[in-house]
């Protein structure tokens, strides 16, 4: 009796061991997919969304602070507003 047992939670084990990779494997994501490359400017996430800063680009008086963290200001001295490096 406790043999037979021994043998069924021991294959369950084998089982359970096998599928625990694949499922882990199954849900990792790539890194890196969806990265937005900037090749002339600065790398930036603005409002949620990866752009790409440059001095003269149209910006959103909104998102004032989200640029000043990349080193930029939205100047309102033009219309419609431009960035400008501080």
């Amino acid at each position: 009796m406790w043999t037979r047992l021994r043998a069924v939670t021991v294959v369950l084990l084998i089982i359970v061991a096998a599928a625990l990779p694949v499922s882990v494997q199954a849900r990792t994501i790539p890194v890196g997919r969806g990265a937005k490359v900037c090749h002339s400017g600065t790398p930036a996430r603005i409002n949620g969304a990866q752009k790409c800063l440059k001095s003269g680009e149209y910006c959103a008086t909104r998102s004032e602070r989200q640029y000043e963290r990349y080193g930029y200001e939205c100047s309102t001295r033009y219309y419609p507003p431009r960035l400008r490096r501080e």
